[in-house]
């Protein structure tokens, strides 16, 4: 199952680690978890900390349980998680496919992908291209973090 929500990229894996460590080992409550990664891991808020719980499901390093959500007991490295972002993470696969050897804006690879953008989204906001375009750069960045891209000239490519 791919998950859509994609908290902007930090600056290094090892804020995936903090992140993924204030979530607890036994499963606990989303609204439980939630609070764990404010106080215990700086995320800004609860929005922000479920957008985390969610992506980070994604990646492989917490698991959803019917009890809640606990922190995956395997530590995932870098390939993994990208492994785990292509495969599980909405969109991603069709954004990396977008990127080439030249360096492309991001608003050029929402172009590209803009009508796998599910029709209900489109209708829900006033401004849905600038929101997804927008969602489409958290994907690049995070592409760009796990190796599955690099930044150039202001824009993305496929890395060397």
């Amino acid at each position: 199952m791919q998950r859509k929500p994609v908290p902007p990229a930090p600056d290094s894996t090892e804020r995936v680690r903090e992140v993924r460590d204030a979530a607890p080992l036994v499963p606990e409550s989303e609204d439980d978890c939630c609070r764990r990664l404010v106080e215990r891991a700086g995320v800004h808020d609860r929005g922000q900390a479920s957008a985390w719980l969610v992506f980070l499901t994604a990646l492989g390093a917490v698991e959803e349980t019917d009890l809640g959500y606990a922190r995956s007991r395997e530590d995932r490295d870098r390939d993994a998680l990208a492994a785990n972002f292509r495969e599980n993470v909405f969109l991603a696969p069709e954004v990396l496919d977008a990127l080439g050897d030249d360096p492309r804006l991001a608003s050029d690879i929402f172009e590209a992908v803009r009508e796998r953008v599910p029709r209900w989204e489109r209708t829900k906001r006033q401004d849905w291209e600038g929101f997804w375009t927008e969602r489409v750069e958290r994907r690049l960045d995070w592409a760009v973090l796990l190796g599955l891209a690099e930044r150039a000239d202001g824009g993305y490519r496929r890395p060397d």
